[in-house]
């Protein structure tokens, strides 16, 4: 009995000690991706001034549906129709878990600090090879690695223009959308340098914007479905300018001698000839002919939008697609939505400087207007008689993975999430669980115990080879004795309670046999030939 307690104890103390193992490495995982933040930032479905839920709204509203992506990419290869889904990343804050993966040319590797893994971009890659829309804003965070694999890359420097908001500050910049630069005419930008957008346009001979199609148009506003931004007096009035608002940007360059995923790459806007570099980071621009340690600064023209396509057409029909823009916040609710911004009777998103006191008011922008042609070109209708409705499985996924939650069982449950996918999705992940899981199993059947020998209560007697193992067999008077008083319950008709409860005194009488009577009830120790001599007349017991 003693020993049985102390067998439960061990398989106690055991599965508490694995337990505990298994909760220091969760914690010790978390420990170190858990990233908690007081400012919910850049999240599509949040409604602060700094996040993106005036753009997802203004998405639903057109009949599309928007889900979010919290574990990792790696779903995107479950998506069944890329063509029409459109994947949208904005401001990557946070780096992915370094874990070890199958790069392209099939080695082991770890993740570097790039915010997305091998694997992931490879999703990434995928889904756009596949038909799909892909648009990545971005500036200083870790969406580097998704960028490079499309011949582009992030500078990480912060960049200044003289086409920057005066009635703000430097760091508010205007984009214009198109070939050349736009110009600043005093504090505004100025008309004659602003030009059209150069493929939505149709200037290039192909890839003109769908909504360009239903130009004079007369229809209502509900009916104008995804063109619904070019509405106006009962008609659509189409029109390829764009003048976008960007904040706190960086540029953004083509990477010399290598070949993207995609062969067509275009530069969709620049800077102006005059923006500058702070590469070292003091907050100073110091510029010169030459880079060197006294003007370690670059100036000129810099890109910040740069897209790639399967074809030159860029059509979504034809192939995937893919933006960047140098700006991860161009899309926040303070700019995209500037009137619901500034509005001191209404505001949207709490108050501010401009609610207050009329100042720091953010300006007119078209930010709104290209993202709702971006998306339109994206997931509108091909099919005769549903032009500027949205396709029948349209959808946009925001990419939610890379953002810090303000909740330790939001942040927690995210990086649990993307764990299982990880583990359900990535190839060496897969290859590493089962051997985990093949081990332990094995070390459970090793360490187990095997069952005795099964017994019939009239298997006694001794019908081995070789008088070695005979000896051994009679060496267990324990076992012969329990076949006999099993022989005994079993012959009398005595469940076990009964028999377990009988005294001593019937149990003699109805054994009726001194020998066995005593071999069944005291338990001495026998020789070989008393052992013998007991078997024998077991096996004769109960015969007459």
């Amino acid at each position: 009995m003693l020993d049985n307690i102390n067998i439960n104890y061990r398989r106690i103390g055991l599965q508490a000690a694995f337990w505990l193992v298994m909760s220091l490495l969760l914690m010790s995982i978390l420990i170190n991706f858990v990233n908690l933040s007081n400012t919910n930032q850049l999240s599509a479905y949040d409604d602060d001034w700094n996040d993106m839920s005036a753009f997802r709204q203004d998405i639903k509203d057109m009949g599309i549906q928007t889900n979010s992506l919290v574990s990792s990419p790696l779903l995107l290869a479950d998506i069944e129709d890329p063509r029409n889904t459109t994947y949208i990343l904005a401001g990557v804050e946070r780096d992915t878990l370094s874990l070890p993966q199958f790069d392209s040319d099939g080695f082991i590797t770890i993740a570097s600090e790039d915010g997305y893994s091998p694997s992931e971009i490879d999703a990434i890659v995928e889904f756009v090879d596949a038909g799909g829309t892909a648009l990545i804003l971005d500036d200083y965070g870790f969406a580097g690695s998704i960028a490079q694999a499309y011949g582009v890359r992030y500078t990480g420097y912060q960049l200044y223009d003289t086409t920057y908001v005066q009635e703000l500050d430097y760091n508010y910049i205007w984009m214009c959308i198109q070939a050349t630069p736009c110009g600043m005419n005093g504090t505004s930008v100025d008309p004659e340098t602003i030009s059209v957008h150069e493929r939505w346009s149709g200037s290039n001979g192909e890839g003109a914007h769908p909504c360009s199609l239903l130009n004079g148009e007369s229809m209502p506003l509900e009916d104008a479905g995804l063109c619904a931004q070019h509405w106006a007096n009962g008609e659509i009035q189409y029109n390829a300018t764009y003048q976008m608002l960007l904040n706190n940007i960086t540029a953004l360059e083509l990477i010399p001698g290598v070949n993207g995923a995609l062969s067509e790459v275009s530069i969709r806007a620049v800077t102006s000839n005059e923006a500058t570099v702070d590469v070292n980071g003091d907050g100073e621009i110091w510029v010169g002919n030459e880079v060197t340690k006294e003007t370690p600064d670059l100036w000129g023209q810099f890109n910040l939008s740069i897209e790639a396509c399967a074809r030159k057409s860029c059509d979504p029909n034809d192939g995937g697609r893919i933006v960047f823009m140098s700006d991860g916040s161009a899309l926040i609710n303070a700019i995209y939505d500037y009137e619901g911004f500034n509005d001191p009777n209404n505001p949207l998103y709490g108050s501010n400087d401009c609610v207050t006191s009329n100042e720091k008011c953010i300006p007119k922008n078209d930010n709104k207007k290209w993202a709702m042609d971006f998306i339109a070109e994206a997931l509108m209708s091909t099919n005769l008689g549903e032009e500027g409705q949205p396709a029948e499985n349209a959808m946009v996924i925001f990419d939610e993975s890379r953002h810090p939650q303000n909740a330790l069982f939001a942040d927690s449950y995210n990086t649990v999430y993307f764990l299982l996918v990880y583990f359900t999705g990535e190839g060496l992940a897969m290859l590493l669980l089962f051997l985990v899981l093949f081990i332990t199993f094995e070390a459970v059947l090793i360490k187990k115990r095997d069952p005795e020998p099964w017994r019939h209560v009239f298997s006694i007697i001794y019908y081995g080879f070789g008088d070695a193992n005979r000896y051994t067999y009679y060496a267990k008077t324990d076992k012969i004795r329990q076949v006999f008083l099993s022989k005994v319950r079993n012959q009398n008709g005595l469940s076990r309670e009964e028999f377990h409860a009988m005294p001593a005194r019937e149990l003699v009488s109805l054994i009726n046999d001194p020998v066995l009577a005593k071999f069944a009830i005291e338990p001495t120790k026998y020789s070989l030939e008393q052992t013998v001599a007991v078997v024998k007349r077991i096996k004769a017991w109960g015969r007459t």
